[in-house]
């Protein structure tokens, strides 16, 4: 039945599904990207603090033969030198140890991304079950994962054995080094070149197994149809949660509107009911739109962010009332207003021309002619106002 349930899940996880997952602490992790990131923090410190790091070994390795006759009567003060240099050394491989230990926990966030599941930290009982486990033990994926280490440690030991072999003269001069200094630099450019052949091992098998582990994440994740529609009717079908969503959007189509009314022209109001911004775009033609429109509350709230922004308000109730009724947010005004808006653009015009002090404000239009059929007060379609 497991295998017939498996079969049957051909549909991508959810975004619920995959959130869910995430929560639970199941997210893609790749070994082999971690074993990479691992090596190569630690190589790429290795390789800058190599210089510094062999001269401290070799000022190390020269204090502890530098013993002469003195030593016996002076003990401690022959061994402080040493004791120097140990120090200095010793501070050059914690900050490679500390290089790691930070690509340790960087690595364990590929591919999957960092993710704090406390629900993982809880305890199931079904782990529990000796029969469950031993499931788990000798199940298809651990078996792929054994597969994948016995070949990741043949390929080690080849490719070592192979380097070894390849660089044994080398190897063996160093027991004939006539000077220190030139035994350690070539033991580290050694060891060096082994870790970078190494690197490039696990570069190969990360850039193979990390689409593998999200792809197989994906893979664990897919749902049936049945499991779709029940994750469907349980968001949809929850009264609270859908009257939160329907709040959200409405606030945020509300907002989406006010921030447009210090960009209109002006906001035409019935200073008790009804304000509609309109804007005028010369440069890209076609008639006027209604860019934010409001009743009562909201139509106070135009009304006075206009305001705030230095946006004419101009009262006139029919073309206001006919506005709300006939035109949608962000749509042109129908012909039958055109003569009506055209008068009020005229007003905003002379408005930014005024020059106070020097001339009366320009008079406000009266008895814009709106078509009775257009004014919801006389068609019936809507309130007295």
């Amino acid at each position: 039945m497991a295998e017939t349930s498996k079969e049957d899940r051909q549909l991508p996880a959810s975004e619920k599904r995959l959130q869910q997952a995430r929560q639970e602490g199941n997210v893609p992790r790749s070994r082999d990207a971690a074993h990479l990131l691992v090596m190569a923090a630690g190589i790429g410190t290795l390789v800058m603090m190599g210089p510094s790091l062999a001269a401290g070994t070799r000022r190390l390795m020269a204090s502890t033969f530098a013993f002469d006759g003195q030593v016996r009567a002076h003990f401690l003060d022959a061994l402080q030198p040493v004791l120097a240099h140990f120090g200095a050394l010793g501070w050059r491989v914690l900050v490679i140890l500390l290089s790691v230990c930070a690509a340790a926990i960087a690595a364990s966030t590929i591919p999957g991304g960092f993710n704090l599941a406390f629900k993982a930290l809880g305890v199931k009982p079904s782990r529990l079950n000796p029969m469950g486990g031993l499931k788990r033990i000798f199940s298809l994926r651990n078996l792929v994962e054994f597969l994948k280490l016995a070949l990741l440690a043949s390929l080690l030991g080849a490719i070592g054995s192979w380097y070894v072999s390849d660089r044994f003269p080398a190897f063996a001069a160093l027991s004939h080094a006539d000077r220190l200094a030139g035994a350690t630099g070539e033991a580290m450019s050694l060891v060096t070149g082994g870790l970078g052949l190494l690197l490039m091992l696990l570069f190969g098998l990360a850039l193979f197994d990390v689409p593998f582990q999200w792809f197989r994440h994906r893979a664990d994740l897919r749902m049936t149809r049945d499991e779709l529609k029940r994750e469907h009717r349980e968001s949809e079908g929850d009264p609270q949660l859908k009257g939160q969503i329907r709040s959200r959007q409405r606030e945020a189509a509300r907002r989406r509107m006010l921030s447009a009314v210090p960009s209109a022209d002006i906001v035409v109001v019935n200073p008790t009911h009804y304000a509609v911004a309109i804007r005028y775009d010369e440069a890209a033609g076609g008639a006027p739109r209604v860019v934010a429109k409001g009743l009562d509350e909201l139509a106070m709230r135009i009304q006075a962010l206009a305001r705030e922004s230095g946006v004419p308000v101009l009262s006139a109730p029919p073309l206001a009332r006919a506005l709300y009724a006939h035109v949608e947010l962000d749509q042109e005004i129908p012909q039958a207003l055109y003569v009506a808006v055209a008068q009020v653009l005229v007003y905003v015009y002379q408005l930014r021309r005024w020059v106070p002090g020097r001339s009366a404000p320009p008079a406000e239009p009266v008895d814009l002619p709106v078509p009775a059929e257009m004014d919801p007060k006389y068609s019936g379609k809507g309130e007295d106002a």
